[in-house]
């Protein structure tokens, strides 16, 4: 049987993926990802690819640059951004158009499953576990929504495997485990468990398996130019040997991508924005996280040099241009009013 594995028909998904339609969408991003030049992601202690992204190194690579807070289980989300309109050299063009000609580079900072905007419906899943039922209605419209994320996902980094990035968050542990810097999730319930028994359940043991190599393969931290992203508030001010070698140290995992608001009291965004730009660069830089939720479009910490941009009721994206200083009021931009706006033209056309 032949699939679609296009973006469009990842994110249109209406019931859950066939098994063999997620198993082949892992196991063909696993290799994009096993497979990725050494020119931007340098090589581990063992000459495996290593956890840190260099967007902008000795070969002159320097692209502007979409970065994208915690997605959760959001197929819409994808499709707005897709969708959504920056300008790129006095020319407008969609994202999507932009990353099919190469001229930009997309990061984004983890998180894809558990939604966070039906808490209520965590607490009818919860009801569903309780009476012994791992994949019931409601927990099949959720994994609905998961799936549809995860594999647009991959099929995104298929597509684009050179421009389109994904790293890890704390809730790519399919296997709710607790080791190698990652941690059981339990939120609105206990999430993490719930959805790998129904992977377990629904699918089979082995796919549960493919999709944690796949998780363990994304990278951590990326760099440009101007800009330095990782899924949390760094922990400590990591070198650029250590973001590389992070899957041996489970407490550099940890650092990226579970950090609590509070819990840095040094100034860990700024000494890494020195260490892989250098000082001169790094003036005009700014570190992106995503993670913790924020009230408005950004929240700014660690001297205004930190800047969290996940605010799960909006979709917003960062855009941010390697000559260009970053302007919060124009470069943040909300991608579900850009596409009631462009559908409205087109209507009115």
């Amino acid at each position: 049987m032949t699939h679609d594995f296009s973006v469009e028909a990842c994110i249109s998904l209406q019931e859950l993926p066939s098994y063999d339609f997620i198993f082949s969408l892992a196991q063909k991003a696993c290799s994009v990802l096993a497979k990725e030049p050494e020119s931007y992601r340098p090589l581990d202690c063992v000459g495996q690819r290593g956890s840190l992204l260099e967007l902008y190194n000795a070969e002159n690579r320097c692209l502007p640059v979409v970065i994208i807070p915690d997605i959760h289980a959001r197929p819409d989300f994808i499709a707005n951004i897709l969708e959504c309109t920056i300008v790129l050299s006095r020319k407008k063009l969609t994202v999507r158009q932009a990353l099919d000609q190469k001229l930009i580079d997309v990061i984004c900072v983890g998180d894809a499953v558990h939604t966070e905007l039906y808490s209520s419906r965590w607490k009818l899943i919860a009801s569903e576990f309780e009476e012994g039922v791992c994949t019931g209605h409601f927990m099949q419209q959720e994994m609905i929504l998961n799936l549809s994320t995860l594999c647009a996902l991959m099929s995104l980094k298929i597509a684009y495997p050179e421009n389109f990035h994904f790293l890890k968050g704390n809730h790519e542990n399919i296997l709710n485990c607790s080791y190698g810097g990652d941690f059981a999730f339990f939120k609105f319930a206990d999430e993490g468990e719930m959805v790998k028994k129904f992977i377990q359940e629904y699918y089979d043991e082995q796919l549960l398996i493919e999709l944690s190599k796949y998780e363990n393969l994304l990278p951590l931290a990326a760099y440009g130019k101007n800009y330095v992203v990782s899924h949390a508030e760094p922990a400590a001010a990591y070198t650029r040997e250590q973001l590389i070698d992070a899957r041996f140290d489970e407490e550099v995992v940890a650092g990226l991508i579970w950090t609590r608001n509070g819990q840095v009291k040094k100034s860990t965004a700024e000494s890494m924005l020195k260490e892989l730009l250098g000082k001169v660069s790094a003036k005009k830089a700014l570190y992106f996280t995503g993670h913790r939720p924020v009230k408005e479009n950004y929240a700014l910490r660690q001297n205004g040099k930190l800047v969290q941009i996940h605010n799960p009721r909006r979709q917003n994206i960062v855009f941010v241009q390697p000559d260009k200083t970053f302007d919060f009021e124009k470069d943040i931009i909300n991608t579900k009013i850009k596409s009631i706006e462009q559908k409205g033209d087109k209507k009115d056309e």
